[in-house]
């Protein structure tokens, strides 16, 4: 009876938390982007998200008017570790892991080398490493394994990349969150281990943007945020070579709007 009670205590608790951060989070959903026959290239140096945009632009490609899609399991709003059934499990690292992320919010995205957009994501990954290294800790965790890094065509090099980066051939957290498209990631508050944000961080109108990101951010800085903020991280990452005996059974493709699942969608 005390198990029970208990658990519905956390449950209540872990709902309380979100509608905080809801509340506090007032971003809304961008207008589609309409299709343009001559859409203005802009410097992705300056804003990374639009990489995808860009790209289609420089060919001269209408830009797509669609809705938000997600290429993967909705997990949203849902704790990370009991999703996983376990801790964030990666093969080995290729640079120096994330140490430290307790009381820091945490956005890991699942690519690999083979993948165009993929490759073209990293931009973001790495501008927002280093501009929200006080509040965010970001990583990656790559399907494809350190020789298939060295040899990566496009204009990142893995001897450009900073932000931690694992490889796990197994894609154990990608396969348990059914993602079938790459890059596909999840932002993961500090408090609870609840996943905030969910999906492609370039989609084509639906941006994981500076000004998005940053909002969500700033909830670090108010008090009712700040006073339940634990020093222990609500999650584990763990090192850990796959077990041969599990087959790596990637998720059929199955493409979805991202308000489909449950109710639940990708932006708010």
């Amino acid at each position: 009876m005390k198990s029970k009670l208990f658990r519905l205590f956390q449950i209540a608790a872990l709902f309380v938390i979100l509608t905080v951060f809801s509340v506090l989070t007032p971003i809304l959903v961008p207008a589609q982007i309409p299709a343009q026959e001559n859409t203005p290239v802009q410097e992705n140096a300056k804003q990374p998200w639009l990489v995808e945009t860009n790209e289609i632009a420089k060919k001269g490609i209408p830009i797509p008017n669609r809705p938000p899609m997600i290429w993967a399991d909705s997990v949203r709003f849902q704790n990370i570790t009991e999703v996983l059934g376990g801790p964030i499990e990666v093969e080995y690292w290729v640079n120096e892991p994330p140490k430290d992320f307790a009381g820091k919010f945490v956005l890991v995205e699942v690519w690999a080398t083979w993948c165009p957009p993929c490759r073209r994501s990293l931009a973001l990954l790495e501008y927002f490493h280093e501009k929200y290294k006080k509040e965010l800790v970001v990583f990656s965790i790559c399907e494809t394994n350190e020789e298939a890094l060295k040899k990566m065509e496009g204009p990142t090099k893995l001897a450009d990349i900073k932000v931690p980066l694992a490889v796990d051939t197994h894609r154990r957290f990608a396969n348990k969150l059914g993602v079938w498209g790459i890059p596909h990631a999840v932002l993961i508050e500090p408090i609870n281990g609840a996943v905030l944000w969910e999906g492609m961080p370039t989609q084509i109108g639906y941006e994981l943007s500076d000004e998005k990101l940053g909002k969500i951010l700033a909830n670090l800085k108010k008090p009712a945020i700040i006073e339940k903020l634990p020093k222990i991280a609500p999650f584990e990452i763990k090192t850990c070579p796959p077990d041969p005996n599990k087959p790596n059974k990637k998720p059929t493709p199955e493409m979805r709007s991202a308000g489909e699942e449950e109710g639940i969608t990708v932006e708010n």
